[in-house]
């Protein structure tokens, strides 16, 4: 059966040579596949705007979605009790936008900062707009942060895309490969971690120590991990700078109060 994409609201359903036609005529059968399911496991209409297919050349495809599209899933919930956005430090090394988010079921409200340093490639866009663009990126992250549940897994906005991130789509691979046999399906016996991979979980237990479960998660999240088992040597050592910074001014807050 073609894959579709039902717009319940709308009453449209859009196949497959739809969207290729009007939507990404550009795109693989791989990532036609991809646009279609991620936009009906989520529920975002590309008319209204709030998923897009992005591709140039014979690059891997981006698929993404608008800042508002988050607020407005936030807004569904009837959790959300206010939030707002402000950029401090404007012109600074460390200029960087700060987004406070308030929750209904929660006391304390969910505070975010984005760094303009890490998005800000010098795109065009970023140099007519940049407090805009920083404040959008803080957006996108807030909140999908602070509704992990409504909102986790979903595309990122093109500002995340542009600075580097990983959501771009798979290259097509070409056919598919052949039926997997019975013996294959057995799964080895996990590997014993090396001494690196060792000192490298124990030095996350020891971070999730002192910033206490939701600080340490939350960053483990920003890289797009859930566990410091999933993290590879790649990138083990961008998390635990950022662990450490984190950690640091935990410290330094105590040594204040002291």
């Amino acid at each position: 059966m073609e894959q579709s994409l039902v717009l319940k609201e709308e009453e449209i359903t859009l196949s497959v040579a739809d969207v290729r036609k009007h939507i990404a005529p550009n795109a693989t059968e791989k990532e036609l596949f991809m646009f279609l399911n991620i936009a009906r496991s989520y529920g975002l209409n590309p008319f209204k705007r709030e998923i897009h297919f992005v591709k140039y050349g014979n690059a891997p495809g981006s698929i993404i979605v608008g800042y508002e599209t988050y607020l407005k899933r936030a807004e569904r919930t009837s959790l959300l009790d206010g939030w707002s956005v402000k950029v401090l430090d404007k012109g600074k090394d460390t200029e960087r936008a700060e987004i406070t988010i308030h929750r209904k079921d929660q006391g304390t409200p969910f505070v975010w900062e984005v760094f303009r340093s890490e998005f800000d490639k010098g795109q065009s866009t970023w140099k007519a707009m940049p407090q805009f663009m920083l404040k959008k990126v803080a957006i996108a992250q807030g909140f999908r942060l602070a509704f992990p549940l409504e909102m986790g897994g979903m595309p990122y906005i093109p500002e995340e895309i542009s600075s580097g991130g990983s959501e771009q789509l798979p290259m097509d691979e070409g056919p598919p490969p052949e039926p997997t046999k019975v013996k294959e399906l057995i799964k080895p016996k996990p590997k014993k971690p090396s001494k690196e991979e060792f000192d490298f979980i124990a030095s996350c237990l020891k971070a999730k120590e002192v910033l206490g479960d939701k600080t340490y998660y939350t960053i483990l999240g920003v890289h797009g991990y859930e566990h410091s088992t999933d993290i590879p040597k790649t990138a083990q050592d961008a998390v635990m700078e950022d662990l450490r910074i984190e950690a640091k001014k935990i410290g330094e807050a105590k040594k204040k109060e002291a």
